[in-house]
């Protein structure tokens, strides 16, 4: 990658036409803009002692109908920083919690966006839709293995269907917003979220869910699961640590 000189963002930007979200992030909300030179502060001091952590300046369309703001105001407080500080990193501004009716102005002032669809879970799918779903992924049916997860999962045919029905209107939908953004940005960062729903997902139920956005064409670099518990703004995590423990490090 190499640091571009544009004003604008994407900051970082790899060649081939993609832009491609850096190894280590962290998510950083400065709700008020005054917090973007302390955040990327914790940055310096982690890249003082070896370990490279990019910043992603996050602010939803629900926070900023709170306050008033607008989406430029995120960027402008971040660039800010990354020029006071003299910040040569990567950095990224996201859209975060979007959909079809928010996205637009969020286009100009950001380079990752967090494509929202849980409105979209449950909806009913045809029928032919999902059968089709199963018949084109039958590596998805029966003992599925995944790297890193100690016992192989043994799925049913009934069970894709079951999760397709559930997800596939929710892929359906991450995609039109997708091909939205794609229609006004070259390059950008997507994530898919799927955090705003009652009950945790589990590892072949996010192998589903995946599969349905790549036969969607979604060219998502991260994905945002339900996790057992509650995370609130400003207080510790509410819930049972070592099951949160498991379903973050299987997921």
């Amino acid at each position: 990658q190499f640091v571009c000189t544009s004003t604008s963002p994407p900051l970082v930007c790899p060649p081939f036409g993609m832009l491609t979200l850096e190894k280590y992030t962290i998510g950083v909300g400065d709700r008020f803009a005054h917090q973007a030179k302390a955040q990327l502060q914790a940055c310096v001091k982690l890249a003082e002692e070896g370990v490279d952590v990019v910043p992603v300046w996050n602010k939803s369309n629900r926070e900023h109908s709170f306050i008033g703001s607008e989406p430029q105001s995120v960027y402008d407080a971040a660039k800010s920083a990354v020029n006071t500080l003299g910040w040569r990193q990567g950095w990224h501004v996201d859209a975060d919690h979007i959909n079809l009716d928010t996205v637009d102005k969020y286009l100009d002032s950001s380079d990752f966006f967090t494509i929202d669809v849980a409105d979209y879970i449950g909806q009913g799918v045809d029928g032919n839709v999902v059968a089709a779903f199963v018949a084109k992924h039958p590596e998805l049916v029966g003992t599925v293995a995944i790297e890193g997860i100690d016992k192989p999962f043994k799925i049913t045919a009934e069970y894709v269907e079951e999760v397709a029905g559930k997800y596939l209107g929710a892929a359906a939908e991450a995609a039109r917003i997708y091909r939205h953004i794609e229609s006004k940005k070259d390059q950008f960062i997507a994530e898919v979220s799927m955090d705003e729903t009652d009950v945790p997902q589990t590892p072949p139920e996010l192998l589903i869910i995946l599969a349905a956005l790549a036969d969607e064409g979604v060219r998502l670099q991260t994905i945002a699961p339900k996790f057992t518990g509650r995370f609130n703004k400003g207080v510790d995590y509410v819930g049972d640590l070592a099951q949160f423990e498991k379903e973050f490090n299987d997921d």
